[in-house]
C-alpha cells in the first residue's frame, strides 16, 4: 500500500492546477497573438485596395475629362465597371484567406492548448 502524507498530495495538486493555469494563459496569449496578426494581414489588404482604388479614381477622371463623346464615356464606364468587379473579388478573396489562415492558426492554439489523455 502506497502511503500519502498530506503536504504531498496537496503540492501534487498545487502543481497539476499551476501547469493547467500556466497552458490557459499561454493559449490565450497565442490565440491573442494570431489575432492580431490576423487583422493586420486584413488591414494589409485594406490599405492595398483603398491605394489602387484610389489611383483607378484619379485615371478614370481624367479619361473622363478627356472623353470625346457618348462611345469614349461608355467605354470608360464599361472598363471602369469591370476592372471594379474584378478587383472587388480579388479585395473579398484577400480578406476571406487572412480570416481563414486566422482561424486555422486559433484553432491550432486550441487544440495545442486541450488537455491531453496520455
Amino acid at each position: 500500500m502506497t502511503d500519502f502524507t498530506e503536504g504531498t498530495m496537496a503540492a501534487t495538486t498545487d502543481n497539476a492546477m499551476m501547469n493547467v493555469w500556466k497552458r490557459q494563459l499561454d493559449a490565450t496569449m497565442r490565440i491573442t497573438e494570431a489575432i492580431i496578426e490576423g487583422s493586420t494581414r486584413m488591414h494589409e489588404v485594406q490599405i492595398e485596395a483603398a491605394t489602387e482604388a484610389h489611383a483607378d479614381a484619379v485615371a478614370t477622371q481624367k479619361a473622363l475629362a478627356a472623353a470625346a463623346g457618348p462611345a469614349d464615356l461608355l467605354r470608360i464606364q464599361t472598363e471602369w465597371l469591370a476592372a471594379n468587379q474584378k478587383k472587388s473579388m480579388e479585395y473579398w478573396q484577400g480578406l476571406y484567406a487572412a480570416a481563414a489562415a486566422t482561424n486555422a492558426q486559433v484553432m491550432g492554439c486550441m487544440r495545442e492548448a486541450a488537455p491531453k489523455n496520455d
